[in-house]
């Protein structure tokens, strides 16, 4: 049921992203052609890279206000009453929310670096990317950390998103949702930044004697890169657990108010 969900949602956002996906690709291999910039058309040089960056804010906002519409207006609006009705659990609901949400953050970032490379399109710049990949496979785990903290980073954004809209419909905090949602939003985000400051001072205090963390700290001062990215990776991983347990507990949150304390109009 979970895959039904989500193509069901990929289908009712798919007409927002990909007419703008395409039309960013097609601005991005203009300009990278470059072939207005002799005396034809000499006006398309500002028009062509404003509209492109035109483009970029509106799929920035665009991707935010869908991944808050789309779990408000389905989940907690009159919409809810049917999508709770159907014969599968809190969980898939969110899931196929967060999921697909997900993936067009991915499928976002990917366009993103894709118009870079096609505005960017020389062969030597095409040459030293290939040159930097058998790097890049050499520092693998490094590599894979970042990328993982990142795709965490978007998760936890999302799930943020989602345990913010649900508490503030379950506790009725405002008459409007979003504007409740959002107040939620910025307390838990300060809950969250005051715990980090209290484990990280914390910590700091009991471990500054800590050979180990000591090592860490000198690695991180070497001038060897390889020295340096060993102590970045062993700081990436940390990172990426601190952001697992935050997005289990978001998760949680979302499924518990939506499961238990639902409170639809």
């Amino acid at each position: 049921m979970l895959g039904k969900l989500m193509k069901y949602e990929v289908k009712a956002t798919a007409r927002y992203f990909l007419p703008l996906y395409g039309a960013i690709l097609v601005l991005s291999a203009i300009i990278g052609v470059r072939g207005f910039q002799k005396s034809w058309l000499p006006f398309l040089e500002f028009i062509l890279p404003t509209a492109l960056g035109l483009a970029f804010v509106g799929l920035f906002v665009m991707t935010l206000i869908m991944v808050v519409k789309r779990f408000d207006a389905n989940l907690l609006s009159d919409e809810g009453y049917l999508m709770f009705t159907l014969p599968v659990k809190t969980h898939a609901l969110i899931q196929s929310k967060a999921l697909v949400s997900l993936l067009w953050i991915l499928a976002s970032s990917f366009v993103f670096l894709l118009s870079i490379g096609l505005l960017i399109w020389r062969e030597e710049n095409v040459g030293f990317i290939l040159r930097e990949i058998p790097a890049l496979l050499d520092r693998f785990p490094m590599v894979f950390l970042i990328l993982a903290n990142i795709l965490m980073g978007a998760l936890n954004f999302l799930l943020m998103v989602y345990a913010s809209l649900a508490l503030a419909q379950a506790r009725a905090i405002t008459r409007n949702r979003i504007l409740g949602g959002t107040i939620v939003f910025i307390v838990i985000s300060i809950i969250f930044n005051v715990v980090e400051t209290v484990i990280f001072t914390v910590s700091g205090f009991f471990l500054r004697s800590s050979a180990w963390v000591n090592n860490l700290v000198q690695s991180l001062e070497s001038a060897e890169a390889a020295t340096i990215i060993n102590s970045l990776t062993v700081i990436f991983l940390f990172s990426l657990v601190y952001l697992l347990v935050k997005n289990v507990l978001l998760y949680f949150l979302t499924h518990y108010f939506l499961d238990h304390q639902l409170n639809l109009e």
